[in-house]
């Protein structure tokens, strides 16, 4: 019921974006991400679905979004969440407060042109109520032109990650998305 009601939400939400920008003509247009999509592995289980809204922050609106995850139920065999310590119960719900938000493109020699939506901040992991750990991470949407395996987009984490350099975040764990809806509009680099 939840994952309905959140991909019913970013439907209306990606709807009333492309309906904005659309009246306001193109110079209003700016970059954003808005998904609510399952995450699957390799072998298409469903490992966590995620609902995430990005915009650029500016000074009227300094947060640039939200991401928020629902892991799937814990098999022994293969855990969905991939950043918890071994003696932690499962998480079953994460959730983030974002410091930036970036987008971007570039050409990959391996699959050509990529378009990209992310952020940086701390992401919450909760087990129970009033049990949550947090620590510093990397989200990014990428959309890749010659990547069939990733139809729809993929989906990268760094966890743990430094903030503050962008850069020097290591994105290790990488899921195709699966069912659900992904809009990214991408006008131009990050601040331009």
């Amino acid at each position: 019921m939840r994952r309905a009601m959140a991909l019913a939400a970013a439907v209306v939400l990606a709807l009333s974006i492309s309906a904005s920008g659309a009246a306001a003509g193109p110079s209003a247009r700016v970059n954003s991400f808005v998904g609510s999509f399952d995450m699957v592995d390799g072998s298409g289980h469903v490992v966590a679905h995620v609902v995430a809204t990005l915009k650029e922050p500016t000074t009227s609106r300094l947060v640039p979004g939200t991401i928020d995850v629902y892991w799937a139920p814990y098999d022994v065999a293969n855990p969905p969440f991939p950043f918890m310590p071994l003696d932690w119960p499962p998480v079953k719900e994460s959730h983030a407060q974002l410091v930036s938000g970036f987008f971007g493109d570039e050409v990959d020699p391996t699959f050509g042109r990529i378009v990209s939506a992310g952020a940086l901040g701390y992401l919450c992991d909760y087990t129970a109520p009033f049990n949550a750990d947090c620590r510093p991470f990397g989200f990014v949407f990428q959309k890749r032109a010659s990547d069939p395996a990733a139809r729809k987009g993929i989906v990268g984490w760094a966890v743990p990650c430094d903030i503050n350099n962008s850069n020097a975040c290591a994105y290790t764990s990488w899921y195709p998305v699966g069912k659900g809806v992904v809009s990214l509009t991408y006008v131009g680099p990050t601040g331009g």
